[in-house]
């Protein structure tokens, strides 16, 4: 050890350096050599990268500035641009209609649009249908269509019974989660889903009904629903959905929507005036 101290006699000459050596002597060898930082340098390297980082940003904030500004611009560029006609047909292709010899149109709410009457007439036709066929209560035949209940872009979820409005981000929308015909609280539906968000599992078990002709189809559901709720008998809300569907599916498959609709046009067409005029022209 004293030789150690000769070679390095005074720790206090290697300010903020430390040595250390292994137990037993010299022969050990040294096990480290550690060098640490005076508190003055970490002051010194802290306030150098508080200067680099209040340059990022300053950057940044210019960055975003100059952005701010050209937007603010945007609205007089628009002005200067010819303006479009609201009722013109635009494509990202050239077509030569003339080269075209045969025309395809949709014929629902496309060439036939349809008044309110025809929801009624789908939902009667199908609830016949439950309890005709499918053995449902003939109680349910005193149900009556609400036009103003369902709306569009409704989902139903087959394992949990609920009808679901979803947002753009796949949560559930506070006013438009219904078990039934009621209305569920904020509350409820946590304690159903244990949040708004829908994740991809719980996807799995949702059917859409997007199209005009699913309002039925919603209303129906949420009344059997509610039915059941009503006279507490259990029920797999799988089902109920498969029993809708396929009665639904079958009023338009059979025919019985449309002869019901030839039956009295007036009460079930909403008359066109432009469509005429607009398939002569095409001729």
């Amino acid at each position: 050890m004293a030789f150690l101290r000769r070679i390095f006699p005074l720790r206090s000459s290697f300010p903020g350096t430390k040595f250390s050596c292994a137990p037993g002597g010299f022969g050990g060898g040294f096990r480290g050599f550690n060098s640490s930082i005076l508190p003055e340098q970490k002051i010194l390297k802290l306030d150098e990268d508080d200067q680099l980082a209040e340059g990022e940003i300053a950057k940044i904030r210019g960055e975003f500035d100059a952005a701010k500004q050209r937007f603010f611009k945007l609205p007089d560029a628009l002005k200067e641009m010819p303006k479009m006609n609201p009722k013109g047909v635009y494509v990202n292709k050239n077509l030569k209609l003339e080269n075209i010899h045969v025309y395809g149109f949709d014929y629902d709410y496309t060439l036939a649009h349809y008044s309110s009457n025809l929801q009624s007439l789908i939902y009667d036709l199908a609830k016949e249908r439950l309890v005709n066929e499918l053995r449902y209560p003939d109680s349910c035949l005193e149900f009556k269509y609400d036009p103003t209940f369902p709306i569009r872009g409704l989902y139903y979820d087959k394992l949990k019974g609920c009808l679901l409005k979803l947002d753009f981000f796949g949560s559930i929308e506070p006013d438009g989660c219904y078990f039934g015909r009621r209305k569920l609280t904020r509350k409820e539906i946590e304690q159903i889903y244990g949040t708004r968000h829908i994740g991809r599992d719980q996807a799995r078990g949702l059917v859409s009904l997007m199209d005009f002709f699913c309002f039925s189809e919603a209303c129906l559901i949420a009344d059997i629903v509610q039915h059941f709720v009503d006279a507490k008998l259990e029920f797999d809300a799988s089902y109920v959905y498969e029993d809708v569907n396929r009665a639904i599916q079958h009023v338009h498959r059979s025919g019985l929507a449309h002869r019901g609709i030839l039956s009295d046009p007036q009460r079930y067409l909403v008359k066109n005036s432009q469509l005429l005029r607009f398939l002569r022209m095409l001729k």
